[in-house]
């Protein structure tokens, strides 16, 4: 998403309205993600609902999936330019010069499950791209490059710039957050992040993901300090089995995964703990699956992200011969996802009786998310007390769990 709420300030600051709900916009902009073989049939779905809604727009196709297979989209009809991620820094010259004289005014950008680019409430701030670690299963190396990391005066005024026109929340993103700052000398995770404490004002800062070797006592004692970090950790598991571990080329075993999260409990007690794990993967046995499941269970986790293993080409597992039949993946997939229901509910039942701030990302109370990661609204009965306005932090007492959310009422 940062890099769509980039492009979309680009387009404004060359005279273009961005938006995503125009009749028929002049340009359309799918920003593609390449990590799964879904991903990639979701952007040309995209591309072809563009073309088909509004035969006349420019439909344009950038992101990982143009950077991996530019030529497999040319054959597309559906799509009318092509910009590899790499390259992105173009593409608002490039559709300017593509459309010559035409006159124009709305850009539709497309960034699946997103609702605002430049939204009022939660924004994306990338700090670091790249990766250098070369899983196995894993096309993001080849289509973003090696580990650059975004300089700190940077970041420091793209948050203030956020902050500014209202954002209430920030997201650190990036594909490896945990070697920030290696090629600057005398900068990393933990020393960005208390630079952005010291230097913003904005009310909410949240780190998207980090790896489980790369979480230390420096990093979590800043949690401890200052309330404006959310107390959510997102860390990738991807196996609960060891020997799929090292097949996968990760960096940790489930001892260090253990670790990290005994680790988190300790220093943040209520934090959420949020991972992904992957169903499928070649050569991943029976027996391996039945160690994935027991270890998911056994973590208790707030709330988990089960893919389903594809072959993604260019990378060494897809030259794997022991591939997992499809029924069988979708069968170990189902079973993962019933886990990471229960483990979730289970959290949402413990949070009951917490007072917890909540960021509202609609009017009356209708949906906001607490700093720990959980899904509230309003009781029916405080709605008609309060007028909760959307992008206003309030303090809440956590009530009772309702399928996936927490109903809830404001306190003073």
């Amino acid at each position: 998403m940062a890099d769509s709420q980039k492009l979309a300030l680009e387009f404004q600051q060359n005279g273009f309205i961005v938006g995503n709900k125009f009749n028929e916009p002049d340009v359309y902009i799918i920003n593609s993600c390449t990590i799964t073989a879904n991903a990639d049939r979701t952007a040309r779905q995209a591309a072809n609902y563009a073309k088909k809604q509004w035969p006349n727009s420019l439909v344009v196709m950038t992101g990982c999936y143009a950077e991996r297979d530019p030529k497999g989209l040319k054959s597309l009809e559906s799509v009318d330019l092509i910009v590899g991620g790499k390259k992105k820094n173009e593409i608002v010259s490039r559709i300017i010069d593509r459309l010559n004289n035409r006159k124009i005014s709305q850009i539709e950008i497309s960034e699946f499950g997103n609702d605002s680019l430049l939204g009022r409430t939660r924004a994306s701030v990338k700090i670091q791209e790249g990766c250098d670690q070369v899983c196995s299963y894993c096309i993001v190396p080849k289509v973003r490059g090696r580990e650059k990391s975004i300089p700190p005066i940077e970041i420091i005024n793209s948050i203030n710039n956020l902050a500014n026109r209202g954002v209430k929340e920030v997201v650190l993103t990036g594909t490896q957050l945990g070697t920030y700052g290696f090629e600057f000398g005398n900068m990393s995770l933990d020393i960005l992040i208390k630079k952005i404490l010291s230097e913003t004002e904005i009310p909410r800062i949240r780190v998207s993901s980090i790896q489980p070797h790369e979480l230390n006592q420096n990093l979590l004692e800043i949690w401890m300090d200052d309330s404006r970090l959310c107390p959510h950790f997102h860390i990738p598991l991807q196996s609960g089995s060891d020997k799929i571990l090292k097949s996968m080329r990760r960096k940790y075993d489930l001892r260090m995964f253990q670790n990290a999260v005994n680790e988190i409990r300790t220093y943040i007690p209520r934090a959420s703990i949020t991972t992904d794990i992957i169903a499928g993967y070649p050569g991943e046995t029976d027996d391996d699956h039945e160690e994935s499941k027991n270890y998911l269970k056994n973590l208790l986790l707030s709330d988990s992200h089960v893919f389903r293993y594809s072959d993604r080409p260019g990378t060494t597992s897809m030259y794997i011969n022991e591939k997992t039949p499809t029924k069988i993946i979708d069968f170990r997939s189902f079973e993962l996802r019933e886990i990471a229901i229960l483990n979730k509910k289970n959290y949402l039942e413990s949070s009951i009786g917490q007072i917890r701030k909540v960021l509202w990302e609609e009017n009356e109370g209708r949906s906001g998310l607490t700093d720990n990661y959980v899904r509230v609204k309003l009781s029916k009965n405080m709605v008609f007390k309060k007028k909760v306005k959307k992008n206003t932090i309030d303090s809440v007492l956590l009530l009772k769990v309702i399928d996936e959310e927490v109903l809830a009422e404001i306190i003073k």
